[in-house]
């Protein structure tokens, strides 16, 4: 049998809170003087104490909602004038010296227009006389007033039995005031309040003669348009009532509704029992929800030893009749097939069919019939035998086809074809060209199609025949894997593949990748420097002279590494009249001050110009560069960088740095791609003063990680800003010179890290 769900109100009305300032009484010579005492208490039946058996649903107030007598308001009024206000924890320790005559006491707490859950509204009010006179001591009589504040508002719950949630996706009753009492505004103080799916709280609103009361619930989830409406009617409310409404669902087939509504005043309980037979016929047959399927189809992937998540549920409004469950094929586990299985009604009859199917992993509800709203039946262990007896599947194959026919007992029907596929697994390799490194290959990648990702390994072979497991840091984004950075040697071919659940048949494709080499720049130490005689023949015709070229790289070398802007400060005439060395002088040069070996690269920053004179530097200031690359005769750059077919990872380089004042030297490399673009490009213009032979290490940070580099550019300057001091001797080629000089550097030992 279904139980009844029933409703229980309680109304109360609520008086209006009164707010003023305070104001003392004070004699006013008539009537004789009294003194005036107040008592006030909370009314005990707030806290319902059953007395008898039909007591026993009927639940107390929250204590939380339930004041301290301390808290409430107090007023006195005398003929209509009000002449004290204040709380009750003030009032209840003072002796009033008033007047004698008739009086009023008003004591209150929270709001008399409360329509909300938790919001009672506490109530009293006492009419009495004070006596005047003296009593035998002389003093004045004493009159104390005794009053109880009760609930004024109207408690109302609201309660749903079982059967409720299991007929409705959402429910709630509404209650509204159809009318209000006559002294007050009826649009002020209408009054609506839902009593929602889930609540407990007990709920308040004002007193009426006719509080109407409707249920609603939606019979379809997530459909707007399925709320219904069924009209409980109307019931009187007073001040100070419990209204409780109760509601069971009467027959789940047609939305039958058992409602009782139980009105109780002052704890006096008097009941009314209401039945409302309000059908609400199911409109629609019953679904089916083939949750894990595709357009009916659900794909069984190899290795998946949780079984494939799959499930069919079943709603039936018009309450379950049969669970018919027909197999057409199954491949590799003992089902009937052909067979329409009744799952809702086991009997002997079907009794072995039954047992083979939940032999094969078949979960459903055990009690199917009866259940309005939700029936099911899980699938994901019949697919993880399903899958167990169907490994190593290397191309499409069917394994299970099956028809659900579902009948409720108003006779609508629903059926469901559904079949089950296995697929191969589906793994593309991939690693671009650009992301092998010399000692790095940067995210391979396993684009999946299907699998389960945990069940990927990325293997790893010397000679495309013999395979190890990569391992390490893996990343599943968006069906694709990341198997990040990889240590690998330079100048090594490696191949790769994708492994499926250690299973050889299931591999991805193999990519065979060669590392880079760990290329080194050509003469990084500058033992490789050679003279040319450069000759000069002045405007004044005589004073010719031979001056010497400084050229890093092997007389004959067709492909040198290395070039120099010595042409800018070399021109080919000048005046005679003074010393040659400030109209023509290189501006790079070898030193046989070195790191290691018997050279090292010396740039330094010149002034020339045909006014200059030994005392003098009018000229241009040019810094000294030795750059990757080739020059032209003027000194001016025609080729930047050479090619190079490797990506390093740090520029290292010995230097001893002599500056003009607080100058510093700057060195650029740059690396770019076969296109032209630059992949890389890094400046450092920051270090200064160095007397002993120091190393420094350059990171080199790729703007462009994904592309190979195809040339590398490296240049050091003298300075950047190429200030000069007159005259000035230092070691060049090894042996003293004097120009008009600045700042002076040396470099040794270039080295590329990878």
């Amino acid at each position: 049998m279904i139980k009844y769900l029933k409703y229980s109100l309680i109304a109360a009305l609520a008086i209006l809170l009164a707010s003023c300032t305070r104001v003392e009484p004070d004699g006013d010579g008539l009537g004789g003087e009294a003194l005036l005492q107040i008592g006030l208490s909370l009314d005990e039946g707030v806290v319902i104490t059953p007395t008898r058996s039909s007591d026993e649903g009927v639940k107390p107030m929250d204590p939380e909602t339930i004041p301290d007598v301390d808290s409430l308001y107090v007023e006195l009024y005398r003929e209509g004038k009000r002449l004290y206000f204040g709380k009750y924890k003030e009032a209840k320790s003072r002796q009033f010296r008033v007047n004698a005559g008739n009086w009023r006491l008003l004591a209150f707490h929270g709001d008399s227009t409360a329509c909300g859950f938790d919001k009672p509204f506490f109530f009293t009010q006492e009419d009495f006389t004070v006596e005047g006179g003296l009593n035998d001591n002389g003093e004045p009589n004493i009159t104390t007033v005794e009053a109880v504040a009760k609930v004024e508002n109207v408690r109302i719950a609201v309660n749903f039995d079982e059967t409720v949630p299991g007929s409705y996706y959402d429910y709630f009753v509404r209650f509204s005031n159809v009318d209000t009492l006559e002294s007050r505004d009826p649009i002020k103080y209408k009054q609506i309040l839902r009593y929602k799916k889930g609540e407990t709280r007990d709920a308040y609103m004002m007193a009426t003669e006719q509080l109407k009361i409707e249920f609603m619930a939606q019979l379809e989830y997530g459909v707007e348009s399925s709320w219904k409406v069924a009209n409980l009617g109307t019931v009187a409310v007073a001040n100070n009532d419990f209204l409780t409404v109760n509601i069971s669902v009467k027959d789940p087939r047609y939305g039958i509704l058992d409602v009782d509504i139980k009105r109780d005043e002052n704890i006096i309980r008097k009941d009314s029992e209401v039945e409302i037979l309000e059908v609400w016929t199911p409109q629609e047959a019953p679904k089916v929800v083939a949750a894990g399927f595709v357009d009916g189809n659900h794909a069984v992937v190899e290795g998946d030893e949780a079984g494939n998540s799959a499930a069919i549920s079943v709603v039936a409004r018009g309450g379950l009749a049969n669970f018919f469950l027909t197999f057409n094929s199954c491949n590799g586990l003992d089902v009937p097939i052909g067979v329409p299985v009744d799952l809702a009604n086991p009997s002997a009859e079907n009794a072995a069919h039954i047992a083979k199917l939940m032999a094969a992993g078949l979960e459903w509800d055990d009690d199917m019939l009866g259940n309005r709203s939700l029936t099911y039946m899980k699938m994901s262990a019949f697919f993880k035998s399903l899958n167990d007896q169907n490994r190593s599947i290397k191309e499409e194959k069917p394994l299970a086809s099956f028809v659900i026919e579902v009948v409720d007992e108003v006779g609508k029907s629903t059926t469901e074809t559904l079949v089950a596929t296995a697929y191969p697994i589906e793994q593309t390799l991939s690693i671009p060209e650009g992301r092998v490194w010399s000692r790095k290959i940067v995210s391979p990648e396993v684009t999946i199609t299907r699998g389960l990702g945990k069940l990927f390994r990325l293997q790893v072979s010397s000679d495309g025949q013999n395979w190890s497991d990569v391992t390490g840091f893996v990343k599943l984004e968006n069906n694709i894997l990341d198997y990040g950075t990889l240590a690998v040697e330079p100048a090594t071919t490696y191949y790769y593949r994708s492994i499926y659940n250690n299973n050889p048949d299931l591999v991805s494709n193999t990519v065979s990748v060669t590392t880079e080499s760990p290329l080194q720049v050509g003469n990084p130490g500058f033992e490789e420097y050679h003279d040319e005689i450069m000759h000069v023949s002045p405007l004044g015709l005589i004073y010719d002279y031979d001056r010497t070229w400084y050229l890093p790289y092997n007389k004959g070398d067709v492909n040198p590494w290395w070039a120099v802007n010595s042409k800018k400060t070399m021109p080919d005439g000048h005046t005679a009249w003074t010393s040659n060395w400030c109209k023509n002088f290189p501006c790079t040069a070898y030193s046989t001050d070195a790191h290691s070996g018997t050279k090292s690269a010396m740039v330094y920053t010149v002034n020339v110009g045909d006014a200059n004179t030994d005392g003098t530097a009018v000229g241009s200031n040019t810094t000294g560069e030795i750059w990757i690359g080739r020059a032209n005769d003027s000194g001016d750059h025609t080729q930047d960088g050479r090619s190079f077919a490797s990506r390093p990872a740090s520029l290292k380089f010995w230097y001893k740095y002599a500056p003009y004042q607080s100058e510093t030297f700057v060195v650029n490399v740059v690396l770019k791609d076969a296109g032209g673009n630059v992949i890389a490009n890094v400046t450092e213009s920051g270090l200064g003063k160095q007397s002993r032979w120091t190393q420094y290490e350059l990171p080199i940070v790729y703007d462009v990680e994904d592309a190979r580099a195809a040339s590398l550019y490296i240049s050091f300057k003298s300075s950047a800003s190429g200030k000069v001091q007159v005259a000035k001797t230092v070691e060049i080629a090894g042996s003293d010179q004097k120009a008009h000089i600045g700042s002076v550097l040396r470099i040794d030992d270039i080295e590329l890290t990878y």
